[in-house]
């Protein structure tokens, strides 16, 4: 009997469901359609039915295929869609980015753990741009964890897309989906479709069309009740109707089939089902000694038996066809061809890039096969998934590869360290800790210090009280027997990432050595950590010049390397620098480009870094409203996947720019914990913002007098010693205040701001000196420091800082009282009052009408101030109220000063807004 292709049978309910939810797709509304079932069930069938439906309608259709072995490459079923599909739409500008995912496109991005988000919107945007399309993905049950990811992303961005992807996957084997599965639920365009066995009915005339003969009631209700309904199982049934008795079972069906065709053919698919689903005569032949003519033989005999599809590119017409075929093989037979494809695939030129193919047929050759050849190929392979981003595959197979066989120390700690690695990159955080416990156990054991340092960089990352006890001694170690080169570099440039937040003396030696180390030995990681490390060891204000320079090298490396990560962190130093020297007109130009390269990153912290500079300066500036939005939307990019540090800052900046206005209310309400829980290295920013917000018996609590007195953290020290001034100046304490001023005094024309990572811009340090001088009594000095903070917050553009310095220096000359300090203070009180009300800056403005009075006018000196405002002379204005030109000189006078303005064009500047 010929090869039988039944038509399509049943499914009609299914398929119309199918063609509504591709119309609904094609308008724009994505969807996504997972049809589940068992195998045989019809699930594939059913897909292409959809897909020539598709086609006749114009909407492109391409598969992706995941299959059964671990051989198979990283995002398989989407590397075999994206090459479909560059055939017709070229990746372009994107091409690189693809390259992760799909390597023959190019040289893919540099990899870190936000890269994988990156990729994923480069896959969505091409997506979006190719136009309708269908996308079909057969067994994803046999899927890697990344696709699965992947497939995430899209069905959560599919909802405005004109793309319909269809899954296939088995329901008996749905365990490692269960969590794919779960995350796809939440999505309003996903939904799914069971299919279940036909009916008797159905099964009547599948078995009619496969005969080409009516089949007797009984004998279709026999194999209905055998097979369930399944039409794979009915149609190998079906081939043995008119022997004498019919198998027990579908795969005994197959066999005995199989049992007709010559042994060179038997043989050939028993090879092929070792290899895989997709049959390459030529890899066949070399693994069995046989000449290619024969073999090619053999394979158009299994297409004439239907075991096999296709005209040039072979496969097994059913996975349970090529289940069967394995079976029918002695167990020392699989394993020696396993060994023998390992072997054949190894001597191939693009051997290379099959390296997970090449280590699954190694590892599925132990124990008879070479445990040393699979050691090193799962290592390859865990290093290619590592490199792709796919860390749950890399974890598996670093794990397969340290079970393959024996490894001395130094080998056990190397693979050891990169599961540990990858485990964490996945977020794994508690099984990466115990990998890398055990990778410096092995370490120590092996006494290589290149091995030790590994783990040392490793653990770096980790970010846990391991650092300071297991990743510090482990560095020491390394360091004390390691010369220059770029792994000591590294290692320094670690200590003094470590190091910088806590202001440690040794942090500045520390730093430059990397640096050196890494500039002598030109290698491009350790330059890239070095600069990092060098950056926050300068972090404080004296280093403020030197991060300019550090920028300048690190964005002249991004655009050499045509590298947006580096041309981001470049742009942001610079950025931080210039805000902390007062020159946020050159801060401020920093951020189109910023932006521009966090783009083309694409990944969320890149967005936020953005963003959280963009919030600094609009703050800054006064334009609170922006601010705030911005804040908001930092948060919302940030809350679920940014890391409770990153989400922390957020909220910070917000409540920052709230308190500012002062409605940080709805703020500490709407995040509970992220306020008044600051630790012990940034109280004192905390109490101050307490301060600033009128809770002062809140913000004793995070008073601690004895901070000014040790090292502060160069990236914390002026945001800290700035809180503590205003803390001090709240609670009278004159010693800590005198402290912090002689601490502040070199930088009285910076800043108040962090020196890595702007959040928040305070204003002139010129203005925290003036507030400590005025609590230490010295009022000359705080009238000249405030007087300089004026003068520094207006130069630098930053209208609240001038407010409030303009205030400060009202309260002090009034407690100064010398001749003319009392008219100067109640002016500068009024500019003060205006300037606040102006902007919206609430506290300050209640402070400013304790020593004013309140401003509100009269409903006359309302009426005259439009009229001014109109440009109307004195004289006009009596005529049009019928009052005298003396009443109109007398109110004007009124109206300027509870308005704390000098000018009649400035009363017109004033009602205009």
């Amino acid at each position: 009997m010929g090869v039988m292709r039944a038509r399509f049978v049943g499914r009609r309910r299914e398929l119309d469901e199918l063609t509504d939810r591709l119309r609904t797709a094609m308008t724009g509304s994505g969807q996504v359609v997972l049809v589940s079932g068992e195998p045989g069930i019809g699930k594939s069938r059913l897909a292409h039915e959809l897909a020539e439906l598709a086609e006749a309608d114009g909407v492109h259709t391409c598969w992706g295929r995941a299959v059964q072995d671990d051989g198979s490459p990283s995002y398989w079923p989407f590397r075999q869609v994206l090459k479909l599909l560059a055939r017709r739409y070229a990746p372009g500008v994107l091409a690189d980015e693809l390259a992760l995912v799909v390597p023959e496109f190019g040289d893919g991005p540099t990899t870190s753990p936000e890269e994988r988000f990156r990729v994923f919107e480069a896959v969505t945007e091409y997506l979006t741009g190719v136009g309708k399309l269908l996308i079909v993905l057969d067994d994803l049950q046999w899927a890697d964890q990344p696709t699965l990811r992947l497939l995430v992303h899209l069905a959560m961005a599919a909802g405005t897309m004109p793309l319909m992807i269809l899954v296939t996957y088995r329901d008996t084997e749905a365990e490692p989906l269960s969590a794919t599965l779960a995350a796809l639920a939440r999505e309003e365009s996903v939904s799914r479709i069971r299919l279940t066995g036909l009916s008797e009915a159905e099964v009547a005339a599948q078995l009619a069309d496969l005969t080409d003969t009516s089949v007797d009631a009984s004998v279709a209700a026999a194999i209905s009740g055998r097979t369930g309904g399944n039409p794979f199982f009915v149609a190998e049934i079906s081939r043995m109707l008119g022997q004498e008795r019919m198998p027990d079972a579908v795969l005994d069906a197959v066999r005995v089939r199989m049992d007709a065709l010559t042994p060179d053919c038997r043989e050939v698919l028993a090879a092929a089902s070792v290899l895989g689903n997709e049959v390459d005569p030529a890899i066949v032949a070399a693994v069995l000694g046989s000449p290619l003519d024969d073999v090619l033989s053999a394979v158009d005999e299994a297409v004439r038996s239907g075991f096999l599809s296709g005209a040039q590119e072979w496969r097994f017409t059913h996975d349970l066809i090529r289940e069967a075929a394995r079976l029918l093989m002695p167990t020392v037979r699989r394993l020696a061809l396993h060994a023998r494809a390992a072997a054949v695939v190894e001597r191939r030129p693009d051997a290379v890039s099959r390296a997970a193919e090449i280590a699954r047929h190694w590892l599925e050759s132990l124990p008879a096969g070479d445990p040393a050849k699979a050691v090193e190929w799962a290592r390859r392979a865990g290093d290619a998934a590592l490199a792709q981003l796919a860390w749950e595959n890399a974890v598996e197979l670093y794990a397969r590869a340290l079970g393959a066989g024996p490894l001395h120390d130094a080998g056990r700690a190397e693979l050891l360290t990169r599961q540990g690695i990858a485990q964490l990159r996945k977020l794994d955080i508690v099984s990466g800790e115990q990998t890398l416990r055990r990778a410096a156990a092995a370490a120590r054991a092996s006494g290589d210090a290149a091995a030790i340092a590994e783990v040392a960089l490793a653990m770096g990352t980790v970010h846990s009280s391991d650092w300071p006890t297991l990743g510090k001694a482990l560095s020491d170690e390394a360091l004390a027997s390691m010369a220059d080169g770029p792994l000591r570099a590294r290692l320094l440039a670690q200590q003094a990432g470590e190091l910088a937040f806590f202001g440690s003396p040794d942090l500045d030696v520390i730093s430059a050595e990397a640096l050196a180390i890494a500039d002598r030995t030109g290698d491009s990681r350790a330059v890239r950590a070095a600069l990092r490390a060098r950056q926050l060891a300068r972090a404080g204000p004296d280093g403020v010049r030197e991060r300019l320079v550090l920028g300048d090298r690190m964005l002249a490396i991004g655009v050499a390397d045509n590298d947006p990560e580096a041309v981001m962190w470049g742009r942001v130093w610079r950025f931080d620098a210039f805000c902390q020297l007062g020159r946020l007109d050159d801060a401020e130009s920093e951020l189109l480009p910023i932006r521009e390269a966090a783009l083309r990153m694409r990944t969320k912290i890149a967005r936020w870094h953005h963003l959280r500079a963009e919030i600094a300066v609009e703050h800054a500036r006064g334009r609170f409203t922006r601010a705030r939005e911005l804040a908001q939307s930092a948060i919302d990019l940030v809350e679920d996947a940014g890391g409770p540090v990153v989400l922390a800052v957020s909220v910070a900046t917000l409540a920052a720019v709230a308190a500012t206005t002062g409605d940080e209310g709805p703020v500490v309400e709407q995040y509970t914990g992220y306020h008044g829980r600051g630790s012990d290295l940034i109280a004192a920013v905390t109490g101050a913002w307490l301060v600033r917000c009128g809770r002062s018996e809140h913000a004793r609590r995070f008073y601690m007098p004895a901070q000014v007195h040790e090292p502060i953290g160069g990236v914390r020290e002026l945001s800290v010693l700035c809180g503590l001034v205003v803390l001090a100046a709240e609670f009278g304490d004159k010693d800590t205040a005198a402290v912090a001023y002689r601490r502040l005094l070199p930088y009285e024309d910076l800043m108040q701001c962090g020196g890595a990572g702007v959040v928040t811009i305070e204003g002139s340090v010129a203005g925290a000196l003036g507030v400590a001088a005025a609590t230490c009594h010295r009022l000359d000095d705080a009238v000249r420091h405030l007087r300089r903070a004026i003068e520094n917050n207006e130069r630098a553009g930053t209208p609240p800082y001038v407010a409030m310095a303009t205030l400060d220096l009202a309260r002090v000359l009034a407690r100064r009282d010398r001749k003319g300090d009392a008219a100067e203070s109640a002016a500068l009180a009024l500019s003060a009052r205006s300037m606040a009300e102006r902007m919206g800056m609430r506290y300050l403005l209640a402070a400013a009408e304790s020593l004013t009075g309140s401003s509100a006018l009269s409903p006359r000196e309302n009426e005259i101030a439009r009229l001014v405002a109109q440009g109307l002379t004195n004289r006009q204005i009596a005529a049009a109220v019928h009052i005298s030109v003396r009443t109109v000189e007398t109110h004007v006078q009124k109206v300027l000063g509870k308005l704390g303005l000098s000018s009649r064009a400035e009363i017109h500047d004033h009602i205009g807004r």
